[in-house]
């Protein structure tokens, strides 16, 4: 009985594309499907040679898995002779080998000269009994100055080793995005990279096992910086092409926290969530106080004064991590959404910095002696900010409990946000029942925008609809 076989009916060059998409080992398999698949993946636009995928395909019929492992790394300079065609991108997870014997860079030689590759992801890692992986950050990677000179080469990412020099980077003059992750790196040598970088537009530096003394990142076109989990004493950026800054779970005085982003559009500002093992990381109120110049920070260069300019002036979309029972942080963000003349999107991750008994015996006498009016109003004596009447559209509140603290901005955002298209509520897991039917009550509310669509939303394990969410809470 005849049947239509979609697959063969496809053409060569749609079926490599199909190949580029698997790990490397699976691609080379697909020779034994038949005579027509047995060379398609020599011209597969990418390659991703991880090792770990020999698991996948064996199992516990492997008797040495780290033979079988060295022996799949070794084939990989045959599979890239053996390829017809130049590649978009390749990926190499290799042994701590690799990197002592010298076939990194002749991998990279080879890649970047003959493959004309645009994109190159390197990991550096150890596997253990039953395939456990022990990273090992520290690996210096020795490489030949300027080898990443390449004229095709647009994207390089490395994870897990230690990058000594900016040698590699002499004169590259073509790339646009860098990530190093878990990689050691001095704060001259990261100063040095971006600057021999002409054309760089992302920058990605994640969990650095090194104490870097400061981030210090000069460019005019870099785009987009992206930091996260770092040590370090201060952070100075200075760069007029700036559009998206993320900062992730830091550790920094923000004291020394200095911007110059005039361009800047989007403003990532979060924390990992609240642990005993966490109380070192930067808290997103302190940057925000120092990004509004709440507080003056502390400039590195005495002669070197930086313009006292409004981060947020042109800013379309902030995320950040704030307790929104604190009053503090209330007067916090009512003063950065003063500042936000453009913004359109809105995300408030709650974060509670305090225990039940912290927070039952805090003392709030000294901020309401501060404000001439009761704490609860001060959304409304405050007055409007001019991105709530006139810009924002999308807003997103997420760990909601309903408590009387949090209630104050929803209610504000539904009677004043005049703009206003979309407000999602997400309620934690351990909101009370009280709390439930107080958020339930802002569907009530009088709405300044006729074209609002208010969301509420149950905790993600739970299968059902708010209300019904709600009868289940005590």
């Amino acid at each position: 009985m005849a049947t239509n076989d979609f697959i063969s009916n496809l053409h060569n060059e749609v079926l490599a594309r199909i190949i580029s998409d698997l790990p490397a080992i699976e691609a080379i398999r697909t020779t034994l499907l038949s005579k027509r698949w047995k060379d398609l993946w020599r011209y597969a636009s990418r390659l991703d040679f991880d090792p770990k995928g020999v698991r996948k395909l064996y199992g516990d019929d492997i008797d040495d898995p780290r033979e079988e492992i060295s022996r799949v790394v070794k084939n990989i300079e045959n599979v890239l002779l053996s390829h017809k065609r130049n590649l978009i991108s390749c990926r190499i997870v290799h042994l701590l080998s690799s990197c002592r014997n010298g076939d990194v860079e002749k991998w990279i030689k080879y890649l970047t000269s003959e493959k004309k590759v645009q994109e190159l992801a390197f990991r550096c890692d150890d596997f253990q009994q039953q395939f456990y992986r022990r990273s090992r950050s520290g690996l210096g990677l020795n490489l030949s100055s300027g080898i990443f000179s390449c004229e095709t080469l647009q994207s390089l990412e490395f994870t897990h080793y230690s990058i000594r020099s900016d040698s590699p980077f002499h004169h590259c003059h073509n790339l646009k995005t860098l990530k190093l992750y878990h990689c050691a790196i001095s704060t001259e040598t990261l100063e040095a990279i971006v600057s021999s970088c002409d054309l760089l537009e992302h920058l990605s530096v994640c969990s650095s096992p090194s104490r870097l003394k400061q981030v210090r990142i000069f460019s005019q076109t870099v785009k987009t910086v992206e930091l996260e989990s770092l040590r370090s004493q201060g952070i100075y950026l200075c760069t007029q092409s700036l559009g998206v800054l993320v900062l992730h779970s830091m550790k920094f005085q923000a004291k020394n926290l200095v911007i110059h982003a005039p361009n800047l559009r989007v403003f990532t500002a979060t924390r990992k969530p609240i642990t005993k093992n966490s109380d070192n990381i930067t808290k997103i109120a302190e940057i925000l106080e120092y990004c509004t110049h709440l507080l003056t920070p502390v400039n590195y260069e005495a002669n070197d004064p930086m313009e006292d300019l409004n981060l947020f002036m042109n800013l379309r979309e902030l995320t950040i991590d704030l307790d929104l029972n604190d009053r503090r942080e209330m007067l916090i963000l009512c003063i950065v959404l003063q500042r936000c003349l453009s913004l359109h999107q809105l995300e408030i991750n709650i974060e509670e910095s305090r225990s039940e008994i912290e927070e039952a015996t805090r003392d709030y006498s000294s901020v309401n002696n501060r404000l001439p009016y009761p704490e609860t109003k001060l959304w409304e004596k405050r007055g409007l900010c001019d991105c709530i009447t006139f810009t924002l559209k999308q807003v997103s509140i997420k760990g909601f409990k309903g408590k009387d603290g949090e209630m104050e901005f929803p209610r504000h955002l539904i009677t004043k946000g005049a703009k206003l298209k979309r407000i999602e509520i997400w309620c934690n897991h351990d909101c009370s029942r009280e709390g439930g039917e107080a958020t339930l009550g802002l569907l009530s509310l009088p709405r300044s925008s006729t074209d609002v669509s208010i969301l509420l939303k149950p905790p993600p394990q739970f299968d059902g609809s708010f209300g019904r969410w709600v009868s289940t809470l005590n």
